[in-house]
């Protein structure tokens, strides 16, 4: 009789016997694995511990690749891009490859958006080329949302094209106002990209200097520029170096630069970078071994495979260094040299806005279709659209002249009068507001709103026109009031922006000119540069700013480098460099102190926030550093003051009856007719030097040299270490487009203290004319009104006292 279970425990002997017959099939390991990039990867992984293990065969080795390689590329034009409101679109152009875009891609969205937002409603839309690609739910208030889907065959095209982030968002609860201001949606740059399904793609093979756009950005919307030049320290190459910058921002197209000037190459390419190879052939040679034989006994200008792995090298190499600025002039510089009489039509900004803002040179109607905003409809309680334009270097309207918009739209019955209004932004400043006062609702046709020309500035200008429209359901908020329903305001792309004849006359200093569009470099033949050192990172900040400067110039720079202010002559200058390494009276002649030299990098800030500070103290002396309070006699140990001793304290800080009474009228004048007495004060000719303040990591300055009457712009840096880095923020489109007066200091990321001119000197730009120079007197009067009171007190007391011995004259006498 067999015990119960010993069948099993038969079975199960034969089942070991079996496996230890039998050895397990070991993995498959390919002796000889195909070459290809590396996995998708953001940076490289740190290596880990591994197992000792018998080395391999000799034959089955495969050497490292020596940086990564990266299949995406990034699509947005800074390191996120924000959405606002009850409805916001946003456009802007990238470029692909031929093989880019015949590859199989993947659209890969991440953002996060407002924890009030109403994910039932609120839907955020991605187009391409103007199909939809994308709609998701805006519904990711406490994390990233990553979404990624497959573009189709066709969708993509080689060269430009075009991206749209629409959304339309509610609030939860809130019927106001007020509460469409906490919407958004913020879109992130480093996970919203062009991912490659097929990892053997060559993520960048540029073919020809057209394909140079295709270089795009990185996750922070910064294109980097890496030129590997083996005798950058030597002053022989210093001119090639910001010739081939220039040329390339402007070939590319690029939102925002950063030049690295190396004699190394880079040990990885990452998206968004473009290497160059710079240098004679024996120097080329040196650095990659060998030269590709079209390269071998010639001048050379093309892309070659590059020796690290990634996208292809630009190699510009020649015979000599005199032969070498005559191929870079030839065949990078002069296709995008525009001549300084020619007006440019257009600004370039398809980099971050979709379409390029319109440069407007005189007199000129543009209508809203051709600004790239279309017919549409709201329904919510706050409508906006946004639109560019572009103002001349020498445009000269800071207090006089108007621009008029004729509005074409619409408004429903039920938008409540009163609190509904339209509102005209220019460059986030409050321009007209428009009441809409009818119960029935109203049809405007070529309504003319008049926005006044001194919130414009020379460059881009961004104009806003927000709707706001309340209902009586808006008051009673009941439940499903912030869902959409019945449109309430239309606006139709017929409106028409219409800009007068303005004054045009340089302004010396400027910085906003400079920034805008390069004025006054971008209209001079030859640029003097004068750098702190002839050194990798002097190279690199300067280089990165002529590339900025010729970008806002639509134009590269003709740059002659000096080594000191001796050989400036007849020349408008750059300076660039850290506060030590000035030589001495330099910084005066652009308006900067010359104890800044070696006063700036040595001192410490007064106060310093650490964490094991106290925090008591730190705010004390912040509060009263701010404030200019002095110490009470109590606090400093002496006796406590009398009350009329604070009676007449207060007494004097007031100024009396007649300082209030005073104070009284200006407030009145302001409020009535727009106007001070700071306004009644004549321009002060005295010159001062600036002094930075605490925390003041670089100074943008400007002066006009009194021999050549010249303008001097100075960029120094706080420190060596930090030039490079201080350049790179500052040319960043925020930080860059708030450049203006006479001195602007930034303070870290983007905080930035704008000084105006005390006086300013008018250079010439156009021939002479009467119309023009008739604005020019109109506008300086506007803005020196005491003078302007002065004159016209003079000639009505010049007219009467003629007129009285006209009247002598010609009448009778008793």
């Amino acid at each position: 009789m067999k015990r119960p279970g010993s069948s099993w425990l038969a079975l199960a002997a034969l089942m070991g016997a079996l496996a230890i017959a039998v050895p397990a099939p070991a993995q498959e390991k390919p002796s000889s694995p195909a070459p290809g990039p590396a996995p998708f990867m953001i940076a490289p992984p740190s290596p880990a511990p591994a197992p000792e293990t018998p080395p391999a065969p000799a034959q089955q080795a495969v050497p490292a690749p020596t940086s990564p390689v990266f299949v995406f590329k990034a699509l947005l034009p800074a390191a996120s891009v924000t959405l606002e409101g009850e409805s916001d679109t946003r456009n802007w152009a990238f470029n692909l490859t031929q093989d880019e875009a015949g590859a199989d891609l993947n659209l890969d969205i991440a953002y996060q958006n407002a924890l009030v937002v109403m994910p039932e409603v609120s839907r955020l839309t991605v187009r391409i080329n103007g199909e939809r690609a994308v709609e998701v739910p805006v519904a990711s208030s406490d994390r990233l949302k990553r979404t990624s889907v497959a573009l189709r065959k066709g969708l993509l095209r080689p060269g430009r094209n075009t991206i749209g982030f629409d959304v339309v968002q509610r609030h939860r609860t809130d019927c106001t106002v007020a509460s469409t201001y906490e919407l958004w949606t913020r879109i992130d740059g480093a996970g919203t990209r062009l991912s490659f399904r097929n990892p053997g793609t060559r993520p960048l093979k540029l073919h020809s200097i057209d394909d140079l756009p295709a270089v795009g950005a990185d996750e922070t919307g910064v294109t980097t520029l890496v030129i590997v030049a083996p005798s950058a320290s030597h002053a022989v190459a210093a001119s090639s170096i910001f010739a081939v910058a220039q040329a390339l921002a402007l070939r590319g197209r690029y939102g925002q630069v950063a030049v690295q000037v190396t004699e190394q190459l880079p040990d990885r390419v990452r998206p968004g970078t473009l290497t160059v190879g710079l240098g004679t052939r024996e120097e080329m040679r040196g650095l990659f071994g060998t030269l590709p034989a079209e390269a071998g006994g010639r001048s050379f200008v093309g892309f070659v495979e590059s020796p690290r792995k990634g996208a292809d090298l630009l190699l510009v190499t020649g015979e000599s260094w005199p032969e070498l600025e005559a191929l870079i002039g030839k065949l990078l510089t002069a296709p995008v040299s525009r001549a300084t009489n020619i007006n440019r039509k257009t600004m370039d900004t398809a980099s971050w806005h979709v379409p390029d803002a319109p440069f407007i040179a005189d007199r000129q109607a543009l209508r809203f279709s051709e600004l790239g905003i279309p017919t549409q409809e709201s329904s919510g309680r706050r409508m906006r659209v946004r639109a560019l334009v572009a103002m001349p270097g020498d445009f000269y309207a800071n207090a006089y002249g108007e621009a008029t918009l004729y509005l074409d739209g619409a408004y429903s019955e039920d938008v409540l009068p009163g609190d509904s209004h339209i509102e005209i932004f220019v460059n986030g400043n409050v321009a007209a507001t428009v009441p809409l006062n009818t119960t029935t609702g109203g049809l405007f046709r070529q309504f003319p709103i008049s926005i006044p020309l001194r919130h414009f500035r020379p460059g881009v200008n961004e104009i806003w026109l927000e709707a706001v429209t309340l209902a009586k359901t808006d008051l009673s908020c009941g439940p499903g009031a912030t869902l959409p329903g019945k449109n309430r305001f239309a606006l139709f792309d017929t409106s028409v922006l219409a800009i007068p004849d303005f004054a045009k006359i340089g302004i010396s200093p400027n910085l906003a000119a400079v920034a805008g569009t390069g004025f006054p470099y971008s209209v001079a033949p030859h640029v003097a540069l004068v750098m702190g050192r002839q050194d990798i990172t002097n190279l690199s900040a300067a280089a990165t700013l002529l590339a900025r400067i010729a970008q806002s110039a639509s134009r590269p720079l003709s740059v002659d480098v000096l080594a000191g202010a001796a050989g400036v002559g007849d020349r408008p200058a750059l300076i660039v460099g850290a506060a030590g390494q000035m030589p001495a009276g330099l910084l005066p002649r652009a308006g900067i102190a010359e104890n800044v030299r070696a006063t700036w990098p040595q001192r410490g800030d007064a106060v310093v926030v650490t964490p094991d500070a106290e925090g008591a103290a730190v705010f004390d002396a912040v509060i009263d550093r701010l404030q200019g309070r002095q110490t009470t006699p109590e606090n400093s140990g002496g006796d406590a003051p009398t009350t009329e001793a604070i009676r007449e304290r207060w007494r004097g800080s007031l100024g009396g009856s007649l300082a209030r009474y005073f104070i009284a009228v200006d407030q009145w004048l302001q409020r009535t007719f727009d106007l001070s007495f700071a306004q009644l004060r004549t321009p002060s000719r005295a010159p001062t030097l600036y002094e930075p303040a605490e925390g003041t990591e670089l100074i943008a300055a400007q002066a006009v040299d009194p021999e050549t009457r010249q303008v001097w712009t100075a960029f120094v840096a706080r420190r060596d270490e930090t030039l490079q880095s201080s350049v790179s923020r500052i040319v960043s489109p925020g930080n860059w487009a708030g450049m203006a007066g006479q001195i602007t200091a930034f303070r870290g990321a983007q905080e930035a203290h704008v000084i105006s001119a005390a006086s300013t000197s008018f250079v010439m730009t156009r021939p002479f004319s009467l119309a023009n120079m008739r604005l020019v007197a109109a506008n300086w009067m506007s803005s020196n009104i005491g003078i302007y009171a002065l004159a016209l007190l003079t000639a009505c007391i010049a007219l009467g006292t003629g007129t009285f011995l006209m009247l002598g004259r010609l009448g009778r006498r008793s």
